[in-house]
């Protein structure tokens, strides 16, 4: 049997997290539940799928925001931003921004007419 690659096992396990287990972690976190060292799980990861670990990390959190505000299109940027791991809910806005091209709150307004919420399934 053919074994599976570590970016692989490393992407399953974040994507299989839930909200509150997503916010809180670290690499070094997922590091040691892979059995891995955190240095060596960043360069496979960034040399196998073309993106850096906290990239892929961020970008799941950004789809679970965007989940989020398509349930609830009133949640408040800072209970949005701490539920998602984020201290600060301005640099949370950036990122959203940088990610989807549009404000949060203009998402969760404009969702159901233009913009389709993809499933954390997107591997």
């Amino acid at each position: 049997m053919k074994k599976r690659k570590l970016s692989d096992r490393a992407a399953e396990f974040i994507v299989s997290l839930n909200d509150d287990e997503l916010a809180a972690l670290k690499v070094d976190t997922l590091a040691a539940n892979l059995g891995v060292n955190p240095s060596y799980l960043s360069r496979k990861f960034k040399s196998d799928k073309k993106m850096s670990l906290n990239e892929f990390i961020t970008g799941e959190k950004m789809h679970r925001s965007a989940i989020l505000l398509s349930k609830n299109k009133k949640v408040p940027l800072v209970s949005l931003a701490k539920k998602t791991g984020f201290a600060r809910s301005d640099y949370f806005v950036v990122l959203f921004k940088n990610y989807f091209g549009i404000h949060p709150k203009k998402y969760g307004q404009l969702k159901n007419k233009m913009f389709p919420v993809i499933d954390s399934d997107y591997m």
